[in-house]
This record gives structure tokens, C-alpha cells and sequence, in this order.
């Protein structure tokens, strides 16, 4: 862990001195994949000192600074130090809150562990709680969902996600389901749940701001709305991607790769994907509409030179047609419908 948390460093310093504007300007962090609640408190605390002192970004206190962890892995003394160190959100991989569904998703923590992980987050001074749930399992109704939802909201988290079980190619689940041996839900009772997970986080006062997201007013996570609107981000570490000069950088996804890259070049990109103008606009549009208050017409135009409604001709009239799409009664903004939400690939496909 020493050896990685060193090269991410070296990372950092050479993001500054060879690829970076040295006016670009952080603020947010977010320490997330695998489970870095197993890093030792003191080599994150140092990291977060060595990224205040390479990066041009806002004081500690008044940025948002986010790392993920599991439940089982939440310890008090780790929780403190990383307050200490300036963490002031948490996100908890909880994913489920019933024995069969942990079970089912082959996690190692169980429900009573969710719910000290949440005291012991709340007992250190954490006032930004953010929970992780999947839904839509193999064999799941609405009584077994909404026994997760109720434990979930009655932890009284600012932020929670929500996502529909998605099936990866050349995993244990996907064996499993080509084989017969587990039953994803029909497509109607996926909407169902949906809705209903909609339905019941917003009568708990957690409104949907995203397609996944939902949240108490004023605690929207802003790391992932820089995503969603297209901005720039810097990403450090084994296969961490960045974004910036319109150019998406890949970091290899091999560890001992990583490693060693970072030893001799101090950089371990493996790929560029540099966009062009119109193709950024495309995906900046896409990316903007998965949030409920949709994409920014103008803000659109003013970053792009592109007239939205003259470049999809169209396809704009036939999808709003449709009531997929809605276009505001200003004109200054283009968000999906309810019903376009449920089917968002679909109509997102059309704007590709």
C-alpha cells in the first residue's frame, strides 16, 4: 500500500509539471474504487497533504471531499483520522439491506454491520452520508425492496444511489444467469421498482437529480455533476481516467504496469481519446440529460458554438414528439421526460 499511495504521488507531481494547466483549479476529491477504507489512515492523511500542496484547490473545509468504503471496513479510529484529514463525505457500498439480498450479491458485511458502519460515520462528526443500494435482484418484489428502502431512510442519509442491477459481461452473475440458475426480473417489474424506489426516497424527502442519484436539497454530490456537465477532472492511480484539452487519458489497469510506469516515466496512460468539437458536444449533451433539470441550451452554445436544435434537426421534434424529450417553455433547456427517463438509453441513442 506504501509503494502505491507513493506512486500516486509521483503521479500528482508529474500530472502538474507535464500534462496539466497549472491554472486549473480543484474543488473536489474523490477517493473511490476498490475499497480504500483498507488504506491506513495515516498514508491517506499524508496523500491529502501532498495533493494540497501540488494542486491549486480550495481549503480543505470548503471543498467537498468524498472517499468510498464498505461497511465492514469502517473503523473508529480510521473513521476520525480521516475527518481529521479533511474528509467530510463518506459514500457506503451498503447495496442491499436484507440477509438474502447481501447474500445474493455476495457481500461480506450483513445488515447489522451497515448500521454500526452508519453510527460509527455519524459518531465521528460526518455530516455528509451518502448510500450506495442496488436493486432489481434475481427474485426481488416490492416487499423485499422496500424493506432496504426503509432501514436505508431511516438512517437519514443526505445522498443516496440507487442503481437497477446491471449484468456484466464475464462475471459470476452472468454465468449464472446463462445458465438458467438465476432469473432476472421481467422488464415490467424493473419499472415498478423503479418507480417505486422513486416514489418512496421522495416521500423521504430525497429528490431525484439524476437518473440514479437522489439527495436532500443542497447536498447534490458536485464531483459527479462536473461529470455530468461535462468538465475537466484529474484521476490518479491504476486505470483512474482524466479529462481535459478535450482529451480523455486512460491509465493502464494493470497494477504491477501501473507501478513501474509511474517509476520510470511518472505517467502510466495507456490510451488517449482526444475529441472533436462536435463529438464533444454530443456526449456533453448526453451526459448533461441524465440529470432531471436537463442540459443548459445556452450554456450548450456559449462553450460549443453549436445551435442544438439546427444540429439534431429532426430527430429533437420526433423524440419530444414522442414525450420522451421536453424542451422548457424559456427554450433554455432540454431535459427527458419521466417516461424518457425509464427509457433512457433508448432515447439517448439518438443523440449519439
Amino acid at each position: 500500500m506504501e509503494h502505491y499511495i507513493l506512486a500516486i504521488k509521483k503521479e500528482a507531481i508529474s500530472a502538474v509539471t507535464h500534462r496539466i494547466d497549472n491554472a486549473l483549479y480543484f474543488d473536489t476529491i474523490y477517493i473511490g474504487g476498490g475499497t480504500p477504507s483498507l488504506v491506513p489512515a495515516r498514508l491517506l492523511s499524508a496523500l491529502m497533504d501532498e495533493l494540497s500542496s501540488i494542486f491549486h484547490m480550495r481549503s480543505r473545509s470548503e471543498m467537498e471531499i468524498t472517499i468510498e468504503c464498505n461497511p465492514e471496513s469502517v473503523q473508529k479510529t480510521w473513521i476520525h483520522a480521516m475527518k481529521e484529514a479533511g474528509i467530510n463525505r463518506i459514500s457506503l457500498g451498503v447495496q442491499d439491506l436484507t440477509p438474502e439480498g447481501l447474500k445474493l450479491l455476495g457481500r461480506i458485511h450483513s445488515v447489522n454491520d451497515a448500521l454500526k458502519a452508519v453510527d460509527t460515520i455519524r459518531e465521528a462528526g460526518i455530516k455528509n452520508l451518502s448510500i450506495d443500494l442496488i436493486y432489481s435482484l434475481p427474485g426481488q418484489d416490492k416487499t423485499w425492496l422496500e424493506k432496504t428502502l426503509k432501514i436505508a431512510s431511516s438512517l437519514c442519509p443526505e445522498h443516496l444511489s440507487a442503481y437497477e442491477l446491471t449484468i456484466e459481461p464475464d462475471t459470476r452473475f452472468a454465468s449464472l444467469v446463462a445458465k438458467g440458475a438465476l432469473k432476472l426480473p421481467k422488464e415490467e417489474t424493473r419499472l415498478d421498482l423503479t418507480k417505486y424506489v422513486e416514489s418512496f426516497l421522495e416521500s423521504k424527502g430525497l429528490f431525484q437529480y439524476e437518473i440514479s442519484n437522489f439527495a436532500r436539497i443542497g447536498h447534490e454530490c458536485n464531483h459527479n455533476i462536473n461529470y455530468w456537465t461535462g468538465g475537466d477532472y484529474l484521476g490518479l492511480g491504476c486505470g483512474a481516467v482524466s479529462f481535459f484539452n478535450n482529451t480523455r487519458y486512460f491509465n493502464t489497469s494493470n497494477l504491477l504496469q501501473y507501478l513501474d510506469c509511474i517509476e520510470k516515466k511518472g505517467m502510466a496512460i495507456a490510451q488517449e481519446e482526444t475529441l472533436n468539437k462536435e463529438a464533444r458536444f454530443r456526449e456533453t449533451l448526453i451526459m448533461w440529460l441524465r440529470m432531471t433539470k436537463g442540459a443548459d441550451i445556452k450554456a450548450l452554445y456559449r462553450r460549443f458554438g453549436i445551435e442544438l436544435f439546427s444540429y439534431y434537426g429532426k430527430t429533437i421534434d420526433k423524440l419530444c414528439n414522442q414525450g420522451l424529450l421536453e424542451v422548457s417553455k424559456d427554450a433554455d433547456t432540454l431535459r427527458l421526460t419521466k417516461r424518457g427517463q425509464y427509457i433512457s438509453n433508448y432515447v439517448l441513442s439518438h443523440l449519439v
